[in-house]
């Protein structure tokens, strides 16, 4: 056998976790499950960031004890805007969402040491969730979508609902895949890919055709 299965398998959850292959799956979710997508991708600007360094600043706005609120705010002072994936509407409440895949091996499994790693001590990737108003409107939670659920999901969830202070609903690429009403969307996505490839093997025929010339 060329590959084996776990190489495969792999392979397999780095193509799912391609931004360009699954947005178009979870925006989809997002609809089916009662959301409605305000803009894709939502633009926090400088007017609603320095907010947020005055809080926290003057202390109006806590962090836990796992985040540097001292770098996080002097990181924020430079920032002109931050960009999460989506802006959504239900209910007539607003939220933040975020996309993020670590695919490959271990099926990219949102686990404690990958929340610690790449939510606390890359805060840069959670920035998003200490946004609690958008143009004067106030963000009623977070949602935020990653790979493949590990064991240790109400343990993640704690941990960074208790970092940043916030409401935050954890979604897994492995389990929106599973949703039947989606076959088609995944199917559309699946013949983008299909036809891809076809292009990659036609570009390589020519050149090894090219070649022995």
């Amino acid at each position: 056998m060329e590959f084996t299965p776990d190489q495969i398998r792999a392979f397999r959850y780095w193509i799912q976790g391609y931004a360009n292959f699954y947005e178009p799956i979870v925006e989809e979710y997002f609809r089916l499950t009662g959301y409605r997508v305000l803009r894709r991708p939502a633009l926090v600007g400088r007017a609603d960031i320095q907010p947020i360094v005055n809080g926290l600043f003057d202390g109006h706005k806590r962090l836990g004890a796992e985040l540097d609120n001292k770098a996080i705010r002097r990181h924020l002072e430079g920032r002109q805007r931050l960009q999460p994936d989506f802006l959504l509407e239900q209910a007539g409440r607003r939220y933040l969402a975020e996309l993020k895949s670590w695919g490959g091996f271990r099926s990219g499994q949102f686990d404690l040491d990958t929340a610690r790693s790449e939510f606390l001590k890359n805060f840069r990737n959670g920035l998003f969730l200490l946004v609690d108003r958008l143009q004067g409107i106030p963000i009623a939670g977070k949602v935020l979508v990653v790979s493949s659920r590990s064991a240790e999901h109400d343990q993640v969830l704690a941990l960074l609902r208790r970092a940043y202070q916030t409401e935050i609903e954890l979604l897994y690429l492995d389990e929106i895949f599973r949703t039947p009403q989606l076959a088609g969307t995944i199917e559309h996505q699946l013949r983008y890919l299909d036809a891809a490839c076809a292009e990659l093997r036609q570009a390589l025929g020519q050149a090894e055709r090219g070649d022995k010339k």
